[in-house]
């Protein structure tokens, strides 16, 4: 899948102020069954574990994890689009420039229980993705990585249920950092530098249309 200029002027407004909020619109007005954090962590944990997706398999995983048959794109022109270069944007920021990825979670306008719990379905779908995409490589990566997964584990079972001051703003702090920093080690140690293949390149145009 490559990067497109098709998509919309207000995908990239939106991206530029909120991904979450974006994101969060298109799952809310689809009436999704899941949560849009899970989705980006499922996402991330099968790039963590080199699984790239074509852009027909990104969108379906998308419907499904929505719990939809199909997009509305009369109320959300060039969704399609737009989910694609949400993908592909993902995708180039994890193997160009690492160190700008961020966790797919609300801002500091939303309450601190429910950004826990997005943080905690984050990483639930994270360790979906990458077992998924990894599961024969994850019983021979280095043990502080391993470590690093079973902190992942505990960390989905915390109580969403904390008091709104500084202290728990700290600890989600530092949670999430762990979080973020463990991410990019584990894509380190899964990933190493591919020349592309123009052969793998998908026209978006091509795929809308399949899909209509």
């Amino acid at each position: 899948m490559k990067d497109s200029d098709n998509v919309s002027e207000d995908f990239e407004e939106e991206m530029h102020d909120s991904q979450f909020d974006w994101l969060a619109n298109i799952y809310n007005s689809h009436g999704a069954i899941n949560h849009p954090s899970e989705l980006h962590g499922i996402m991330v944990g099968e790039i963590v574990g080199s699984l790239k997706r074509t852009a027909s398999d990104w969108l379906n995983q998308v419907l499904e994890h929505m719990g939809i048959e199909s997009l509305d794109n009369e109320r959300h022109v060039n969704v399609t689009e737009d989910l694609l270069g949400f993908y592909t944007h993902s995708v180039e920021n994890m193997d160009k420039d690492s160190s700008s990825f961020v966790l797919l979670l609300p801002d500091d306008d939303y309450a601190l229980s429910e950004r826990i719990e997005s943080l905690v379905v984050w990483v639930r779908g994270f360790l979906e993705g990458i077992a998924i995409s990894a599961s024969d490589r994850l019983q021979t990566i280095d043990s502080e990585l391993q470590e690093i997964l079973k902190d992942f584990v505990d960390i989905c079972q915390i109580d969403t249920r904390v008091e709104e001051n500084e202290s728990g703003e700290k600890e989600f702090f530092e949670i999430s950092e762990y979080i973020r920093i463990g991410v990019l080690n584990l894509y380190a140690e899964l990933n190493v530098p591919v020349a592309d293949n123009p052969s793998d390149d998908i026209s978006l145009d091509s795929v809308a249309r399949t899909l209509h």
